[in-house]
């Protein structure tokens, strides 16, 4: 029996009676807005930037990226990666403040918290700490691929950084040894399961059967390990999917939804290459700069990437959608590449761009990627708990849930309509009978809180077996909450 408490996000079939249920659940795509930051520094380079990641901080939003000029280019002193540093305090406006730590041709105002005579790190994930247990000294712990062998010939290690300001960091140890890092890792500390969480890049063969469409015989995949102290790690397993199509997932952009950290979301960039170039490789703009690519390594300049969203009740069994919720968009001189569609990970609450009470969500993600102008990062905006939905056409479609108990004195529903759309909300009993004085009038409009009034007090049903229906027209249903 389920017992629902707070928010109920639809993005999944887990409060759905899918047998007695028509409305479509399917992905959103988020509405581009504009460029928010420049990243046109000269230790910024060119079309480089990769794995920005952002934390948000007592009332700042700290944000970590990697540049990474890109591999055409001579590798001299002015060519090199560096980890460097951003920060805003509404998510809309960002700033590089010079740190003073890093040197640039001689200068230390800078934003550049590593160089490459301080790391050799492919990715750079910062998170804070906040397990109680934690000493003040380790408050923010970052996570980093280092690729530098040992004396042994070995290489490939995930390694931790501690810090007790977010800025200056010190290695403190490896987490995991594997090859297969090179991508953003990420960690968490879970405090439901009171367990540390990450999430980093594994690899594995697929069958040849399976790859005649793709060049994907090695794949990348999405592992987890946990640990309760930080220091004994549990033996990593790929997160589960649930028999969907397996195909290799790049980053993960893995984090705990912002309005309820029981949630874990993600926005894995999915990387989708090619046999061989064909025709349609010459019709896509920017051909001259691909051709530049393949001279570095065909996989480069044959490849393009897309991102899909996914969410998770418990972290390992994933719900992903395979339909695109970011696309590459039309087409110029600097898109469709390896490298479009590669989301910051952490998304902020920012305020309405229109006036109205409900605030947005803004995800965040860099572009012209391998290019010869300097990258933008672009911000991008979902409603809240818009992510994926319900949906039903001008024919109308029903929504049932499975039966469910639940405490609290008012129900609110994220929902949109046409204006000649509607919903009408119904309580049930286990059985699927109306129950009187539990109809409500149809319900239309745009709105991510809206109370929904009944005859009867809804009090009166906490803690008896219930299901909810919802019969919708031209509208789209995001999420439910027992306030």
């Amino acid at each position: 029996m389920l017992h629902l408490e707070g928010l109920q996000p639809f993005w999944d079939e887990y409060l759905v009676d899918t047998m007695h249920s028509d409305a479509i659940l399917s992905s959103n795509r988020p509405e581009r807005v504009g460029t928010c930051l420049r990243f046109d520094s000269p230790w910024e380079g060119k079309g480089s930037i990769a794995y920005n990641n952002i934390l948000h901080d007592d009332g700042i939003y700290r944000m970590y990226y990697l540049t990474l000029f890109p591999e055409h280019l001579p590798k001299n002193d002015n060519f090199q990666s560096y980890i460097c540093y951003a920060e805003s305090t509404d998510g809309i406006n960002w700033t590089k403040p010079n740190l003073g730590i890093c040197a640039h041709q001689g200068d230390f105002n800078t934003n550049i918290l590593f160089d490459r005579s301080t790391n050799d790190w492919d990715n750079f994930f910062v998170m804070k700490d906040e397990n109680p247990a934690c000493p003040p000294e380790q408050k923010y712990k970052a996570v980093a691929s280092w690729s530098t062998k040992n004396v042994h010939g070995e290489g490939g290690y995930l390694m931790c950084l501690i810090s007790a300001d977010g800025i200056h960091f010190t290695p403190y140890k490896p987490i995991e040894t594997t090859k297969d890092c090179d991508s953003l890792n990420i960690i968490y500390w879970d405090r439901h399961r009171k367990k540390y969480i990450c999430y980093f890049r594994g690899r594995h063969k697929k069958p040849e059967s399976e790859c005649k469409r793709f060049n994907e015989g090695i794949c990348r995949n999405i592992r987890i390990t946990e640990s309760d102290d930080f220091e004994h790690w549990s033996e990593p397993v790929r997160i589960d999917f649930s028999g969907a199509e397996d195909y290799p997932l790049y980053t993960s952009c893995i984090s705990p939804y912002i309005f309820d950290d029981r949630y874990y979301i993600g926005f894995p960039t999915r990387y989708v290459e090619r046999h061989d170039w064909t025709k349609n490789y010459d019709r896509l703009c920017g051909k001259e700069q691909r051709r530049k690519l393949m001279e570095v390594h065909p996989r480069i300049g044959l490849t393009v990437t897309d991102c899909v969203f996914m969410s998770s009740r418990d972290g390992l069994r994933w719900t992903r959608f395979d339909e695109a919720c970011m696309l590459p968009g039309p087409e110029h001189d600097y898109n469709w590449v390896y490298g479009d569609c590669y989301p910051a990970i952490g998304c902020i609450e920012t305020k309405s761009r229109f006036g109205g009470k409900d605030t947005e969500i803004s995800v965040y993600a860099p572009d012209n990627h391998f290019s010869d102008i300097p990258e933008v990062f672009v911000r991008y905006v979902y409603r809240k708990d818009g992510f994926a939905s319900y949906k039903a056409d001008y024919n109308g479609k029903k929504l049932r849930t499975k039966p469910f108990t639940f405490n609290g004195k008012e129900l609110e529903m994220n929902f949109r309509t046409s204006a000649r759309g509607g919903i009408v909300v119904k309580f049930l009993d286990e059985h699927a009978v109306p129950l009187e004085g539990y109809t409500s009038c149809e319900i239309f409009g745009d709105s991510t809180a809206r109370v929904i009034d009944f005859d009867k007090d809804l009090s009166a049903l906490n803690e008896k077996t219930v299901r909810l229906e919802f019969e919708m027209c031209d509208a789209e249903l995001y999420s439910i909450a027992f306030k």
